[in-house]
């Protein structure tokens, strides 16, 4: 098939480039979390678009047994792969995020020493394993001082060996092939890289955080660079033990009350998922002027129509539909279901506040710039308006389906009409490396 590119250029900076190249079946996307099971199957090109997904609820009585859970997934997804219409046998995953160790690590510079090999030691001997019984992936994130002499600080995160071989067998026995582990923190980044192409884009300091109910995921990004994550265990299932214990209800009633209460505020953002238009005349011709001096004078394919339409709206500051409007910081305390829930945020923003601190005093007293909201516990209007508030920091709501919906009422949309933060892992694991 024949291969056509264009780019252009404003001022130094070259903007994209575009190819037309056949469509592709992404991976099986399969997000892993403490109280639901997300299945995402995408449709890769120029003008990507959602080809299955599914969602089923991980039973309370069992979320946190290692076993039942296996046997749950055992039993359930292989009707859920085929009721929904996946296709391909590879798939990419995120393990449950407490079966991932996520921090970074500071070492003494050395040229005799391995980096890599240094961190896994140093894992190995913190968490008291024996050599080569973990997976351990790290990188480099910065360089730094430690007592008085060259040091590099590192980002790792480490996996239990027999957990990850459990995976692997486990979508084996499907005749599946796991092909890429992720976790979830690195996922989430991911689902946003498309939006941090330019190298201007590394001057933008982004922290995500996902809002789940088992806890909260933190990652910090330089551009499509994540130079920081962390885990949480604080999250959806705290607040609804807080609102059982005051209010004398069982935790499933509680929960049941905070998500009806939720669902009645009224004020949560709907989807900004929108037809891709064709692009202002001036960005049509400085796209036309590039294809001829590649010799090409023919009409315009209407995939790069397409994209020349989303290149045309970042130039012009326009708000990409993956991030939804902006979240005002709270003017009063956050009450959940008649109960006083102060402390629990004080105690979720006092870890978001240590997160930054570190990236401050890592970079140079680089600020973080925006804080973007993800997660099913991100649907609560005034838990992410409570720690904006706390935080002190720009706040918006992350939407990153919206990437592969053909308009806000897109029938493939997990809820058509409404954001879906809670999928940012999934759309991450799509377009995730592939390393097994």
């Amino acid at each position: 098939m024949r291969k056509l590119t264009a780019r252009f250029v404003v001022g130094k900076e070259v903007i994209m480039a575009f190819s037309v190249l056949t469509t592709q079946l992404s991976p099986i996307a399969v997000d892993i979390g403490t109280s639901s099971l997300k299945l995402l199957q995408v449709v890769l090109g120029d003008a990507p678009s959602i080809h299955a997904t599914a969602e089923i609820e991980i039973p309370d009585t069992i979320r946190f047994d290692g076993e039942q859970r296996y046997s749950f997934l055992e039993q359930e997804l292989p009707g859920l792969l085929k009721s929904s219409g996946f296709k391909g046998r590879r798939v990419v995953c995120s393990p449950l995020a407490s079966q991932v160790l996520m921090q970074p690590m500071q070492i003494e510079r050395t040229d005799s020493l391995n980096h890599s090999d240094v961190v896994t030691a140093q894992l190995e001997a913190q968490l008291e394993r024996m050599p080569g019984s973990l997976v351990v992936r790290s990188h480099s994130i910065a360089e730094t001082l430690k007592d008085g002499r060259s040091a590099t600080e590192m980002l790792c995160w480490a996996m239990a060996h027999e957990d990850a071989m459990r995976h692997v067998s486990l979508f084996k026995s499907m005749k599946l092939k796991l092909v890429g582990i992720h976790p979830q923190a690195r996922a989430i980044v991911g689902a946003f890289d498309h939006l941090n192409r330019r190298l201007s884009d590394t001057e933008t300091c982004t922290m995500y955080v996902d809002l789940g109910w088992g806890g909260m995921k933190i990652a910090i990004a330089h551009g499509p660079e994540m130079i920081f994550g962390k885990q949480v265990q604080i999250g959806g299932r705290q607040l609804d033990g807080l609102i059982s214990e005051r209010s004398g209800t069982d935790m499933f009633t509680a929960r049941m009350r905070r998500i009806s209460e939720i669902r009645q505020d009224g004020t949560a953002p709907a989807s900004t998922a929108r037809e891709r238009v064709a692009p202002p005349v001036d960005g049509l011709a400085m796209l036309r002027a590039g294809l001829s001096r590649d010799g090409f004078d023919g009409d315009i394919p209407k995939p790069i129509r397409q994209s020349a339409a989303v290149a045309t709206d970042r130039r012009s500051g326009v708000q990409p539909s993956e991030i939804v409007v902006g979240i005002p910081p709270a003017d009063r305390a956050m009450i959940s279901s008649g109960v006083d829930c102060t402390e629990l945020l004080e105690s979720m923003s006092d870890e978001l506040s240590l997160c930054m601190r570190y990236h401050t005093a890592v970079f140079n007293g680089r600020r973080v710039d925006r804080l973007i909201f993800l997660g099913g516990e991100s649907r609560s209007t005034a838990l992410c308006r409570g720690l904006a508030r706390s935080l002190n920091i720009s706040a918006q709501l992350g939407d990153p389906m919206a990437r592969y919906a053909t308009g806000p009422n897109d029938p493939m949309l997990p809820e058509p009409g409404h954001v879906s933060p809670s999928w940012a892992v999934a759309c991450g694991l799509c377009t995730a490396p592939v390393d097994l």
